[in-house]
């Protein structure tokens, strides 16, 4: 899945988090399932704390982390397209 990068995501409220040794844990209350976040995707679930646009989001990420700007960005895409996937993230209509 691809994201406009001026659309605006929203992290679901039918999740719980919590973050064990600085990665978040989550469980989907729908259905039960569990996701284990790394580091980076983490730190990206952090961010969409409050609504944020993807270019917005990929902006503070490539600040944030080293590495070269643009495998930031296609890592970032890449993982919101798994959120959405797993109905963790939508973007605002």
């Amino acid at each position: 899945m691809t994201f406009d990068p001026s659309a605006t995501l929203l992290r679901t409220t039918d999740a719980i988090a919590t973050e064990v040794d600085g990665e978040i844990v989550l469980i989907r209350i729908e259905d039960g399932r569990y996701y284990g976040m790394d580091a980076v995707g983490s730190e990206i679930w952090r961010r969409l704390e409050s609504p944020k646009r993807v270019d917005a989001l990929i902006a503070e990420l490539q600040a944030h982390f080293d590495g070269p700007a643009e495998a930031v960005a296609a890592d970032t895409r890449a993982f919101l397209g798994k959120l959405a996937e797993n109905r963790l993230v939508w973007t605002e209509a």
